[in-house]
């Protein structure tokens, strides 16, 4: 099965190279930047993959889909890419981020808020689409991606605690979130991505997010 094998790949990929000596080699070979850059890319891919072989597969519906599904997909969405890219252009030393120096603990911006924006911002992808996908391989993969992310950002603070040591983590995450440039541009640019995959996910999947409200 196609779909079993796109996830597969998709999950062992993260796990074969976050988890293992790879990571630290890449990212001392080309640098941090880098490193995310493409591991980025490598994941958009594998998951394009897996919504590829999601639409392919047989549809075993558990709920009918509702105007409601679309417009909680079309808000939540939005939020979390507004999340991707304040965590994109964020200094972070918890998580998944382009770049670790810079981070001020007196002043931490969108990681304020959390630890994990980016982590976060693809699992509530993954939750948005479960009420307009009401079917078995759908929710597997949807609801799987909202699953990944609660372990993974789990995994990352035990990670971050065991690297910083309990009272310099308890220390750098005392200060409360607040907008800062970089969250606000970082969200104007995930507002714009966002505007971007609706207008194209009609032709992308097939299937008009807006439709119900025209």
């Amino acid at each position: 099965m196609e779909l079993a094998a796109a996830l597969a790949v998709f999950i062992g990929s993260h796990v074969a190279i976050s988890r293992t000596a790879i990571k630290p080699f890449l990212i001392e070979k080309f640098g941090r930047s880098a490193y995310l850059a493409a591991y980025s890319l490598l994941s958009l891919v594998l998951f394009t993959w897996v919504i590829t072989a999601l639409l392919q597969t047989r549809i075993i519906q558990l709920w009918p889909t509702t105007d409601w599904g679309y417009g909680f997909a079309l808000a939540l969405t939005f939020f979390a890419t507004l999340l991707l890219g304040a965590g994109a252009v964020s200094p972070n030393p918890f998580s998944v981020s382009f770049h670790e120096q810079g981070f001020d603990a007196a002043r931490p911006g969108i990681v304020g808020f959390t630890r994990h924006p980016i982590v976060w911002g693809f699992g509530l992808w993954g939750l948005a689409h479960v009420p307009a996908n009401g079917d078995v391989m759908a929710l597997l993969v949807f609801g799987g991606v909202f699953a990944f992310a609660l372990l993974g950002a789990r995994s990352l603070d035990r990670r971050a605690r065991q690297r910083l040591g309990e009272d310099t983590f308890k220390q750098m995450t005392a200060s409360n979130g607040s907008l800062d440039r970089n969250a606000i541009v970082g969200g104007i640019a995930g507002a714009l991505v966002w505007m971007g995959i609706v207008w194209m996910h009609p032709r992308l999947f097939g299937v008009d997010p807006l439709f119900p409200f025209k």
